[in-house]
């Protein structure tokens, strides 16, 4: 949390910029201000230190802990930033969520492949389950959700193959499920698919799930989604698909000229922790 004089310098930062620079310097200072309450490295690879953006919840702690959303980016693993998910996690916080959006080794940036980036999400949960008192969340309710190929990500710590800790939800936005050949992005997994294929990888211990997704969407069809609610549930699971008539890929996003989905995305993913009872009705 911010010390007072330093806020005060800082709310005096951005008056000064209103004043010089107009609107726009003042809509960035007050995004950075709004951002995560903690930054912890949870691994290092490559020479790379891997960051969690924590947003703390808000409100009175239950006894056991808060409830967490563990977030991951999209991008196709090549492009893409733990930013992203900040509006969702200053969202899912003020309902009383701790929400963290991961940072992961990505293509453009450490010239790495898919295998590096579901590597990376494994570390960043086994860090959180970890650290869990440290962070003030209850161990036993953690999920994990994700954008696309971030949304690939979390589902990928949910299946068969994954560490022994699962966890305990998933909450997948537009996520990249079925990496067979034919399907959309399968060339950039062409000679390893099986090993990152969620949809294959489905078996008894796969978390409720909860799959948003848009009708229009190119990369990640209905069919698919469906598909994969249909393993989950044919394994004795649940998996619940919210489908967005007219939306395309990325629809979740905060967009300046009309946050409908992105107020609509987040409703449904309170509901769901809500049916949980992670949240209090």
């Amino acid at each position: 949390m911010l010390d007072h004089k330093l806020f005060y310098f800082l709310a005096g930062l951005v008056l000064g910029l209103s004043l010089a620079f107009g609107p726009a310097a003042v809509k960035r200072m007050a995004a950075w201000l709004d951002g995560p309450d903690r930054v912890d490295v949870y691994h290092s690879a490559d020479g790379h230190d891997l960051h969690l953006h924590v947003f703390e919840a808000q409100g009175a702690r239950p006894a056991a802990g808060f409830p967490a959303l563990l977030l991951f980016h999209g991008g196709a693993w090549q492009y893409g930033s733990a930013a992203a998910f900040f509006p969702q996690c200053r969202v899912l916080a003020a309902q009383g969520v701790t929400c963290i959006s991961a940072e992961y080794r990505i293509a453009s940036r450490h010239g790495t492949d898919p295998r590096a980036a579901v590597a990376d999400a494994r570390a960043a949960f086994a860090y959180v389950w970890r650290h869990a008192g440290a962070l003030g969340i209850d161990p036993e309710r953690i999920a994990a959700g994700g954008g696309s190929s971030g949304g690939h990500l979390a589902a990928m710590l949910g299946v068969a193959g994954a560490a022994d800790v699962r966890p305990a939800a998933l909450v997948l936005y537009n996520p990249m499920l079925d990496l067979s050949p034919g399907r959309p992005d399968h060339h950039l997994v062409a000679a390893f698919w099986q090993a990152v294929s969620p949809y294959h990888r489905v078996d008894a211990a796969t978390p409720p799930s909860l799959i948003l997704l848009g009708t229009e969407d190119k990369e990640v069809p209905v069919a698919t989604a469906q598909a994969f609610c249909d393993a989950v549930r044919a394994q004795g699971g649940h998996c619940e698909l919210a489908v967005y008539e007219g939306a395309g890929h990325g629809f979740f996003n905060l967009r300046d000229n009309d946050r409908g989905h992105f107020d609509a995305t987040n409703a449904r993913v309170v509901d769901f922790l809500t049916a949980m009872g992670w949240l209090r009705p």
